[in-house]
């Protein structure tokens, strides 16, 4: 939440700059028309629980990791809508159940594709603020997740997701725009596997922080 904050702060002072810098200067751009984006993104550690008919329920700890979404949009005047593709990776960190736990090696991956959609708030300036939501599909893979004296932990399921997002973009020229933002995604329980016995997933969220680039024809 502070960082939240912090970044909304940040904004908010960019853009009064931008306005006061501005004065009388208003920037416009086409009123729609196709872009492509590339935005890597920060994630912040998240965990996933899971329980099982015949182990104690769990909680595995992911250390904070990294994605890269691509995606092709078409912009409508202060609206947009594009599908994205997602891929990211991530490292497992520790697990904890009744009576143990300890550190973990090995990694979950995710492939994801999501339509979103975004509103751009107008502001007469370069800067502008923009709100968007998204869902679609995420394949959330185990790739052995391994506890010492432990059998490793597999799975490969298709997940849905939904998404909120929040941030601002920086028109550089008609063409070419900068983008930052914050990303909040929730996915439904997974489904893994451990030495015979299936893990169910509870829902889980993950928190990210993106930066981007953006080409409008």
């Amino acid at each position: 939440m502070k960082f939240f904050t912090l970044f909304l702060s940040v904004v908010c002072l960019l853009l009064t700059a931008e306005i006061w810098c501005a004065a009388g200067q208003e920037k416009t751009a086409p009123a729609g028309g196709f872009y492509l984006s590339v935005a890597p993104a920060a994630v912040f550690p998240f965990s996933v629980e899971t329980t099982s008919p015949g182990l104690a329920p769990a909680e595995t700890k992911v250390e904070g990791g990294w994605e890269i979404g691509a995606g092709l949009g078409y912009r409508r005047r202060d609206f947009r809508m594009e599908g994205e593709a997602t891929y990211g990776r991530h490292e497992a960190s520790d697990i904890r159940f009744a009576g143990g736990g300890g550190d973990l090696s090995g990694h979950y991956t995710l492939w994801g594709a999501t339509v979103n959609v975004f509103y751009d708030f107008p502001t007469g300036v370069r800067l502008r603020p923009y709100v968007g939501v998204g869902a679609g599909v995420v394949r959330f893979e185990a790739r052995d997740i391994r506890l010492a004296n432990f059998p490793p932990t597999e799975g490969l399921c298709n997940l849905f997701t939904y998404r909120l997002m929040a941030g601002f973009s920086w028109m550089l020229s008609d063409a070419w725009r900068l983008t930052a933002g914050y990303r909040f995604a929730g996915m439904n329980g997974p489904e893994f596997e451990t030495g015979g016995a299936l893990l169910s997933g509870e829902p889980f969220y993950m928190h990210a922080f993106s930066a981007g680039i953006q080409y409008h024809f």
